[in-house]
């Protein structure tokens, strides 16, 4: 509306022209009612479009790190998927996962696991170019969408990857969570759900290995995939009924290979599938967080079969049930309660029961190991470090941890009747534990020779295929009752 046309009075001043001067003063008081409310409006226009743009903002940045989140990483997967031109160099997305965030948190708290991500996010910052999209997607999984080619990925995966397991100091305390990475190719025919599928797919195989920690996708892994969720459905369905059961490996004087004791080792009948080997369901337990649930099953079974057997004169006071624990277990506080309340439910002793804790990157000796450890040495439940001599901290393990024993790992003993190098190598750890005054098992004697060459060295128990192989509870009495 125009209020700049005002009208001319006439030269009369009659009534007329007081009406007209009186329009013309409310055209001006008009004009500067409407000037002002432009100005509001267009203030207020430009207050909420910033309203909006900041709830965008928050909408799709993760609030810690500041990094894209995973709608944010959705979008742009999508938004680069639609404008793909197979001449270019090929998308590419990137998934990490820390492989030891829950016990960062668990132990120092997660205003140090909160100061973790943070520093990660700003690593991958550093490892990209500002054109790459870096996200977090939640928890301790991080993601990198980029264009390059193909040929490059590895690489570049595996320089992220150093970057990320750098050492940090937060507070003192020095962290190294471990990362493991998937990578995958965008194609035509990929959507943005299929593609975060396949990259997540590629960094659970590179999470389970031990040494490639980079790992590109490939097709037959989505068939293991789906095979490990079917596996991981039974599971749940399986835990505490008789498909699960303990077979036991004597434990043997290896100067009469008198029995004094058994190793119990937990077997699946899975219902269609037959007996499934421990290698291939314990590593799903674990990682589901299924496999507390699962030892203390497997306890209850074989503390129960021990008290039968002492009842019955089977086994005497010094026969001892050895269990494998993981070190991750050690890290729950109630880990030391669940084994107090199994003994006294079955009335045994706590001398009749060893755990072994199998020697792994999460055995870092913390505070809450060593809380767990001393919980069970009070208790008088003695500790074995499993494999021992296979990994490059046990002998700082052994002097710190408030631990009674080890097993030497079978690795160690398998030439020992052909190479005297390795008898040397072999005297010298079993020096090193006497040293500490510990106890010792050799695991895995599988030959007579060797047998005879770890008595004439003064090794006293032992066990191995030699001497028995892993049975089920109703096998093991009957050698038990030849051996009376």
């Amino acid at each position: 509306m125009d209020f700049k046309t005002l009208l001319n009075p006439s030269s009369k001043r009659d009534e007329i022209d007081a009406i007209i001067m009186g329009i013309n003063a409310m055209a001006s008081e008009l004009e500067t009612t409407y000037s002002t409310l432009d100005r509001r409006v267009a203030e207020r226009t430009r207050l909420l479009e910033a309203a909006r743009d900041q709830m965008e903002q928050l909408a799709f940045t993760d609030p810690l790190t500041e990094l894209a989140n995973r709608s944010a990483l959705m979008n742009e997967i999508e938004r680069t998927l639609e404008t793909f031109d197979s001449s270019d160099s090929a998308p590419i997305l990137m998934l990490l996962d820390l492989d030891a965030f829950k016990s960062i948190n668990d132990t120092y708290g997660h205003a140090v696991g909160d100061n973790v991500l943070c520093q990660l996010a700003d690593r991958l910052r550093n490892c990209v170019r500002t054109e790459d999209v870096v996200a977090r997607l939640g928890g301790d999984e991080f993601a990198i969408l980029i264009r390059m080619p193909e040929q490059s990925a590895t690489s570049v995966g595996r320089r992220i990857v150093a970057a990320m397991n750098e050492d940090m100091v937060i507070d003192d305390i020095h962290l190294n969570p471990g990362t493991s990475l998937g990578i995958v190719r965008a194609t035509a025919a990929h959507s943005a759900d299929s593609l975060v599928l396949e990259a997540d797919t590629a960094m659970y195989v590179a999470k389970r290995s031990r040494t490639e920690k980079v790992v590109e996708f490939e097709s037959f892994m989505l068939y293991e995939r789906r095979e490990k969720a079917e596996m991981l459905a039974d599971l749940r369905r399986a835990l505490g009924t008789e498909q699960f059961f303990p077979a036991y490996q004597a434990v043997v004087c290896i100067r009469d290979e008198r029995i004094v004791g058994a190793e119990a080792l937990v077997r699946w009948q899975r219902d269609g599938y037959g007996l499934v080997r421990p290698d291939q369901f314990l590593p799903t337990a674990e990682e589901s967080g299924m496999i507390g649930e699962l030892t203390e099953y497997l306890l209850e079974r074989a503390l129960g079969d021990v008290k039968k057997w002492r009842t019955e004169k089977l086994v005497d006071s010094a026969f001892k049930v050895h269990l494998n624990v993981t070190s991750r277990e050690l890290h729950d506080l109630h880990f030391a309660d669940v084994v107090r309340n199994a003994l006294r439910h079955h009335g045994l002793p706590a001398s009749v029961l060893s755990l072994e804790i199998t020697e792994d990157r999460l055995m870092s000796g913390d505070n809450l190991h060593r809380y767990t450890l001393l919980a069970l040495q009070k208790m008088g439940v003695e500790v074995f470090i499993d494999d021992f001599g296979t990994g490059y901290s046990s002998i700082s393990y052994l002097r710190q941890l408030p631990v009674g024993g080890a097993k030497i790992d079978k690795s160690l003993i398998d030439d020992i009747a052909v190479d005297p190098r390795q008898e040397s190598f072999l005297q010298a750890i079993s020096d090193l534990i006497a040293a500490c005054n510990l106890k010792c098992i050799v695991e895995g004697v599988e030959t007579a020779e060797q047998s005879d060459k770890l008595k004439s060295m003064g090794f006293t128990t032992a066990q191995g295929f030699l001497y028995a192989r892993p049975v089920d509870a109703a096998e093991f009495e009957k050698s038990l009752l030849r051996r009376c």
